[in-house]
């Protein structure tokens, strides 16, 4: 007969107990003893006729009470899971920012978290570091995740408030909801954008709709709803910075014809001037001769339509400007001439050769970039105010030579740096319906602060920011829309 192993004694000797109606412990090996003795004192916990009971008092209190949660409590077939490149430090901040707890943690050798789980509220969330070799990359390697999560608290105010605090950045404020929710989305420090939100009003789908088409139309005209932008403005304008305002101006004005609308001198000694070709504005700041402003110079590229680009390029170069290239009719449907001017900015003058005086979708004048690599900075206009991609032409190894991207109702073009076009560090004004979000919003896409948000004496509240490819934008929103 086969020699029984231990756990098979044990399981014989433990339905014996079980089995038994005395208390006496069976015969059995001694190295199993203290466990089966274990067993005989647990044997009759709970009795039948105990569970019975509290199982009948507790649906009696279920049914009396039934008092209402805040957060539902659901069971979880779906469960995120995140990676990070320091996931120690995010436990830790979800710990503090949203009350986590940390219910396991598995980490290698070298110290590196293979696998961790944490509850917030009642949902789980497992994570783990970066393992690139399996797939687990974080989203600030990725540059952003497309994913947002949802939380739902008990008092969405407190914990933007305690999150923020943590370090939290705020990318749409709290606020009531069309919905019936109360909520507003916060960046953590990871790349992770989180929804947090408290139900407040139970509202129907005929209703939601109801409301959500109100906030579309103007309930008297059935037209859309009043724009944020002032009148004869856009939501992308090119702000050209220089040494010599002055001397620019008078090189716009005289090259294209263009109306000088505003110059003012700030406090600093630098001028700022507001100058309009035919449907465009352009700003102009800096310094002149006689003023003490010394800052620094930040040149833009302009695709500008005129009537007559061999006229207009003649006008340019007889203002001080050098040419990139004589005019020529290019395949795209454009007779264009490239200038730089005196003070380093370039002006690509085009007749449009098709119906009407510019390209459907563009206006007069149209900013350009021309980044090294343009998806990484397409990826950052996406993520920080909204873009999208229009057009975009590329060879087969991946290089960007001409895309269109709409920011509002604007558009910015770009095409990858290449002799003699190189990446300017260019700044532009850029028009929002909430500055305050779309400032946080840039902040966790990569940028640092130049100015935070600040209601200002000529009617705006803007901030700045830097991206990370060097361009600077003044953000704004009207103030008197802003309190809308």
């Amino acid at each position: 007969m086969a020699r029984r192993s231990l756990i098979e004694q044990l399981d014989e000797a433990v339905e014996a107990v079980l089995a038994r109606s005395d208390a006496s412990l069976p015969r059995v090996n001694p190295r199993i003893a203290p466990l089966v003795r274990v067993a005989l004192e647990l044997r009759d916990l709970p009795r039948g006729n105990f569970k019975t009971r509290l199982k009948t008092e507790l649906e009696r209190r279920t049914s009396m009470s039934a008092p209402a949660k805040s957060v539902a409590t659901v069971e979880h077939a779906l469960t995120p899971y995140l990676a990070f490149k320091d996931a120690a430090r995010a436990i830790d901040f979800y710990k503090r920012a949203f009350g986590a707890r940390e219910t396991m943690r598995l980490a290698d050798p070298s110290g590196r978290i293979g696998h961790a789980e944490i509850v917030i509220g009642n949902s789980p969330i497992m994570l783990s570091d970066e393992y690139p070799d399996y797939g687990a990359m974080s989203a600030e390697t990725l540059g952003g995740s497309p994913v947002k999560i949802h939380l739902n608290v008990n008092d969405v105010d407190a914990l933007a408030k305690q999150a923020v605090a943590e370090g939290a950045k705020v990318v749409r404020p709290v606020e009531d909801q069309f919905y019936g929710d109360r909520s507003g989305q916060l960046a953590d420090p990871f790349g992770y954008t989180w929804i947090i939100s408290t139900h407040k009003e139970t509202v129907t789908l005929e209703e939601v709709q109801r409301r959500f088409d109100a906030l579309m139309k103007q309930p008297e005209t059935g037209e859309p709803a009043v724009s944020y932008l002032p009148p004869g403005s856009h939501t992308l304008t090119p702000y050209i910075v220089v040494q010599d305002a002055p001397a620019l101006i008078e090189f716009v004005v005289h090259t294209f014809n263009a109306e000088k609308t505003f110059q003012a001198v700030g406090s600093a000694g630098g001028i700022h001037a507001e100058v309009q070709i035919a449907d465009s504005k352009l700003m102009i700041g800096g310094g002149s001769p006689e003023l003490s402003w010394r800052g620094e110079s930040r040149p833009v590229a302009l695709h500008v339509f005129v009537k007559d680009t061999d006229t207009v390029y003649q006008r340019a170069l007889e203002g001080g400007a050098v040419s990139l290239q004589a005019p020529v009719d290019r395949e795209f449907g454009e007779r264009v001439g490239a200038v730089e001017d005196p003070l380093g900015n370039h002006w690509y003058i085009a007749t449009w050769l098709g119906k009407g005086d510019v390209p459907e979708g563009l206006r007069t004048v149209t900013p350009f970039l021309h980044p090294l690599r343009a998806e990484p900075i397409i990826n950052f206009l996406r993520r920080s105010f909204g873009a999208q991609e229009i057009v975009k032409h590329a060879s087969p190894d991946g290089v960007v030579h001409h895309a269109k991207i709409k920011i509002g109702d604007s558009v910015l073009e770009m095409s990858e740096a290449h002799e003699p076009y190189q990446p300017m560090s260019s700044t532009f004004y850029l028009t929002v319906p909430d500055v305050d979000a779309t400032y946080h919003r840039a902040l966790a896409a990569g940028a640092t602060s130049i100015a935070e948000p600040t209601d200002q004496a000529y009617g705006d509240r803007n901030g700045g920011v830097k991206d990370p490819f060097g361009n600077q934008w003044y953000i704004a929103t009207p103030i008197k829309n802003k309190a809308k």
